[in-house]
């Protein structure tokens, strides 16, 4: 997400580099907490579906700030709907379905969840913990109503109700389980009780980083004129689809940026992370209008934004995570040599989900990676002659060639 000075955003909310400005994050203001990023700007911001450039939004591409990815996940589904509030039926058992989808079609390159793989070692691996429906009250609104809603919520009084969740169900808080909370129709929230940044006003959705170590997003109800395209290949009526797009923008960026700026990841020059660059550009779609798709996954249709990828240098729905498939077969390396930390670029073949890198026995880390390039650096601990071996679910290739770590 775009990590850009906050107040800036105040000053020219009517202009379209407004979504730029609520997609900022790393580095911005007080105004945006810090753990906060991936701010999914409203459409009335941005112009659907040709906001960006093919080459996306941003400067150039993702960056790594040295930061943890998620290299596999979990998720989790919280629907807070507490009584005399509702969701439209088929509401959450389709968010549902589509988090079971993607977890079937995990190693697939057939959606944008396989961009994620070319990032810091991340694999297209997602798995599904639990969903619950949480019936507690809501708190006294804690920022301003607004737009005829009945409740406002601030960013800290969704952090608590995943707390309290986390702790009623016994989930577990760590680096690769991520908490979604859902919240229903005529509830509005806030980054805090300023109320300046609110939800349909400024955003559709954003991730972060809880003060206790838990991964989330807070997903408001999207099926709104300020969230919503107007494409829904799961039925108008259960109206799920706008929600699932800008989950599918946050899961991904969290996957590659799940600490923000507490330990940053991967984003751009400019402070976009991997959905920022490509909100609300969909690519080739297909179906009618009205229920058009632009990813299917597990036999499933979905209206999904595209994710950016560093080795197309642009927007795309898809990814070779194989790479041809099989076994890596490492052929070469650039440099010959160098002392711990020397960036070292590995050339071969089915690197595209690679899972790990070895020198020697010690493992490297994987700062990017293409189906034939992987760029490491040589780790700490190794010196004298040793072999690169990169491994991926298919098996491990070794280089035959020596790299001298000195």
């Amino acid at each position: 997400m775009k990590r850009l000075l906050f107040a800036m955003l105040l000053a020219i909310a009517a202009v379209a580099a407004l979504a730029g400005q609520l997609q900022s994050a790393h580095g911005s203001s007080t105004s945006v907490p810090s753990h906060i990023a991936g701010v999914v700007p409203t459409v009335g911001h941005v112009r659907p579906d040709d906001n960006c450039p093919p080459s996306g939004c941003g400067s150039g591409d993702l960056l790594y700030h040295g930061g943890p990815t998620m290299t596999t996940n979990k998720t989790y589904a919280i629907y807070w709907v507490p009584g005399g509030y509702s969701i439209a039926p088929g509401y959450d058992t389709t968010i549902n379905q589509f988090f079971t989808d993607v977890a079937h079609d995990s190693g697939m390159g057939t959606n944008v969840y396989a961009v994620d793989t070319q990032y810091s070692g991340i694999q297209y691996a997602s798995t599904v913990g639990s969903s619950v429906t949480d019936t507690n009250a809501f708190p006294a609104s804690g920022c301003p109503l607004y737009n005829g809603l009945t409740e406002c919520l601030t960013d800290a009084q969704i952090i608590a109700e995943i707390n309290n969740v986390i702790t009623a169900q016994g989930w577990t808080r760590n680096g690769t389980n991520m908490f979604f909370m859902f919240t229903p129709e005529n509830v509005g929230s806030c980054f805090d009780a300023g109320g300046g940044s609110c939800a349909y006003t400024a955003y559709c959705a954003y991730h972060g980083y809880t003060p206790s170590g838990a991964i989330y997003a807070n997903q408001p109800y999207a099926f709104t004129p300020s969230c919503d395209v107007g494409q829904y290949p799961n039925g108008i009526s259960n109206q799920a689809d706008p929600t699932i797009n800008v989950v599918s923008h946050e899961h991904n960026e969290a996957i590659t940026d799940p600490q923000v700026n507490i330990n940053s990841a991967w984003y751009d020059a400019a402070g976009y992370e991997i959905g920022d660059k490509c909100v609300y550009t969909f690519g080739t779609r297909s179906g009618s209008n009205g229920s058009e798709y632009s990813n299917t996954i597990n036999g499933h249709h979905y209206w999904l934004q595209e994710e950016y990828s560093n080795a197309s240098h642009s927007c795309v729905q898809t990814y070779s995570v194989t790479g041809g498939g099989g076994k890596p077969i490492v052929s070469s390396f650039s440099p010959s040599r160098g002392r711990a930390g020397t960036a070292v670029t590995l050339t071969g073949q089915n690197f595209g989900n690679a899972t790990q890198v070895l020198l020697r026995s010690t493992s490297a880390v994987i700062i990017s990676k293409t189906s034939t390039t992987i760029k490491t650096k040589v780790p700490t601990g190794v010196t004298g002659l040793a072999k690169w071996t990169v491994k991926n679910p298919a098996g491990s290739g070794t280089d035959n060639s020596f790299f001298c770590a000195c």
